[in-house]
């Protein structure tokens, strides 16, 4: 059963979980009973949107709230579309990844959930710092943003290291370097993990 991440979960822990049999087709409850992967992602967003405002949330607590609000009303948005599940999908990955970049609470569990990140990257021929953050459902799932723009990659086979691609996208990590590619037709360039604070 899903929780609804910021809906019934996070109202109040006392609230029901949605009745899988009484939901209605088409809609994001329905959506979420029949995905293991809708579902997963909904308890990840949980734990961390619970971890980010709790009593050690900090300065951050406050916009995070806010930004929940408005998150659920594109993630419903998501009813309308031809491809539900994987705009849901997309919009739960880019909340992960905006929970984890904003709150070090939310960061401070990770052996208890299934996301990791932001790394931060520095790329060749790039002015902006790539920040990546991974999510292990099956199949595994990372989020890039660079700037304004985020890309939503699905892990691929690889000989070594971890390759992600999405819509001529990649990113293909092994030992803290990394090859980046934006587009089908843009240049591949190097990559190197960078420590940030």
């Amino acid at each position: 059963m899903a929780c609804l991440a910021g809906t019934s979960c996070l109202a109040a822990a006392a609230d029901p979980e949605v009745d899988c049999k009484s939901t209605k087709a088409r809609t994001i409850e329905r959506l979420m009973c029949r995905s293991p992967t809708l579902s997963r992602l909904d308890a990840e967003l949980t734990r961390l949107y619970t971890l980010a405002t709790g009593p050690k949330g900090g300065a951050p607590v406050s916009a995070i709230r806010k930004q929940q609000t408005a998150w659920i009303a594109q993630r419903a948005a998501c009813a309308k579309s031809a491809t539900q599940e994987e705009c849901v999908r997309d919009q739960y990955l880019g909340r992960i990844a905006a929970i984890r970049a904003q709150s070090r609470p939310a960061r401070g569990a990770d052996d208890r959930g299934i996301s990791l990140g932001p790394f931060a990257f520095r790329c060749d021929k790039l002015d902006d710092v790539l920040d990546i953050t991974y999510v292990n459902v099956d199949p595994g799932r990372a989020w890039i943003t660079i700037k304004d723009r985020s890309y939503p990659l699905v892990q691929q086979r690889s000989g070594s290291g971890a390759r992600y691609e999405g819509n001529g996208t990649l990113f293909w990590e092994h030992q803290g370097e990394a090859q980046w590619r934006g587009t089908t037709s843009a240049p591949e360039t190097t990559c190197r993990r960078v420590t940030t604070g």
